[in-house]
């Protein structure tokens, strides 16, 4: 099912074969969709036969998510903030991370609908941990949660599911066990665990700490607090 976009800013559903990004998994193939271009470059490869292949690399979104793109062809429709309509796409995982492929079955047309802008669809969206982990990833989300302790590891944990936290170095030092904190990154796969990347980190303000560790206290001790 497929939403098209009206001037007003509503939506309307349109029956069609087309996908939403959000939980497209690797190994689906034949899959339709549609998307505004985030990012996209040009890079050049060399085959295995010597020869020089101009490739596409970038990020589409719709409104339920953001998703890295592998384009074998240079499609003239790969261009920044264009809506275009997939048709016969696949899906695999690229270091991690859930990535729409673009073969040489792969059609491409520009749609003429009504579509988020560029900055709307640029944003990082929400996402609860056990949506995540459904949808076998994610890319460019935001977090909340809890900060646990596994061994040597930082975990992430929000009440529906637990991540790995990989943080920059810069904020390694910053959190401490129960510490309530919002995380922008990405979600991939790493062996059988789910990984959040940090791209950017906030604690929750000071005035709402003591509430929510009295609420973290209270989810993994058992104790009530008065």
């Amino acid at each position: 099912m497929e939403r098209e976009y009206e001037e007003q800013g509503f939506f309307r559903f349109l029956p069609s074969e087309g996908r939403e990004l959000k939980c497209l998994k690797p190994g689906e193939r034949n899959v339709n969709t549609i998307g505004r271009i985030i990012e996209a470059r040009q890079k050049e490869l060399i085959t295995r036969e010597g020869a020089r292949r101009t490739v596409v690399e970038g990020v589409i979104a719709d409104y339920t998510a953001k998703m890295p793109f592998f384009s074998w062809i240079a499609h003239q429709q790969l261009e920044k903030d264009r809506v275009i309509r997939v048709e016969n796409a696949y899906v695999r995982r690229w270091n991690g991370l859930v990535t729409l492929y673009l073969g040489g079955n792969t059609n491409l047309y520009e749609a003429g609908v009504h579509f988020p802008d560029y900055n709307e669809l640029n944003k990082p969206q929400k996402r609860t941990i056990g949506d995540i982990i459904r949808c076998r990833g994610a890319f460019d989300v935001i977090v909340e949660g809890d900060i646990l302790d596994d061994g040597d590891r930082l975990v992430i944990d929000d009440g529906t599911g637990a991540l790995v936290l990989v943080l920059r170095p810069e904020d390694e030092q910053l959190l401490a066990f129960g510490t309530p904190v919002t995380v922008r990154g990405n979600v991939v796969v790493m062996g059988e665990e789910y990984v959040l990347k940090e791209e950017s980190l906030r604690i929750k303000d000071s005035r709402l700490l003591l509430s929510e560790l009295v609420s973290f206290m209270a989810r993994y001790t058992g104790l009530w607090w008065r």
